[in-house]
């Protein structure tokens, strides 16, 4: 059956102490305790950064003020003929205290480590172009049945 999906994937950034904020999945499976950014739903009439922002706030207690969009990925999972596009947002602005709302574990990982974890398929693939800071991507990534990378093809749009 042939599906499409929209979703946010947004990653909190802490710039004073070089953190960024990951959600270790606890769900039975193949992505147990693998790390990924916060994903949310979007509403059918809501803005996409707002639902970005509605979704970090859901899931962590956190207020986002403002998100940027930094790039669209399909995932197409071709075994199942589905796919899901997310809207990948970052922001380093936010207050309130992190409470951990989700299945799982939210918690602050220092950048310098970031590439030592267990990562989703999907969010290891696309981090060094989210860590670059500035470019705007696209493109897709195909996954297999455990969620782990076939090929992908990521294109820089633009310098932001």
């Amino acid at each position: 059956m042939s599906s499409t999906s929209i979703q946010t994937l947004t990653f909190i950034f802490d710039n004073k102490t070089d953190h960024i904020l990951l959600h270790q999945i606890a769900d039975e499976g193949p992505l147990k305790r693998k790390h990924s950014g916060i994903k949310g739903s979007v509403g059918p009439t809501e803005d996409m950064n707002e639902a970005a922002i509605r979704s970090v706030g859901e899931a962590s207690g956190l207020e986002v003020s403002e998100a940027v969009l930094r790039g669209v990925i399909k995932a197409v999972h071709a075994e199942t003929q589905s796919a899901v596009i997310y809207f990948v947002y970052e922001s380093s602005r936010f207050s309130g205290e992190l409470e951990n709302k989700l299945s799982g574990r939210l918690k602050w990982v220092d950048i310098l480590n970031i590439f030592n974890l267990q990562m989703e398929g999907l969010v290891k693939e696309l981090m060094p172009n989210l860590l670059d800071g500035e470019s705007f991507f696209e493109g897709t990534i195909h996954l297999d049945t455990t969620d782990e990378v076939i090929s992908s093809e990521i294109r820089i749009c633009n310098s932001i």
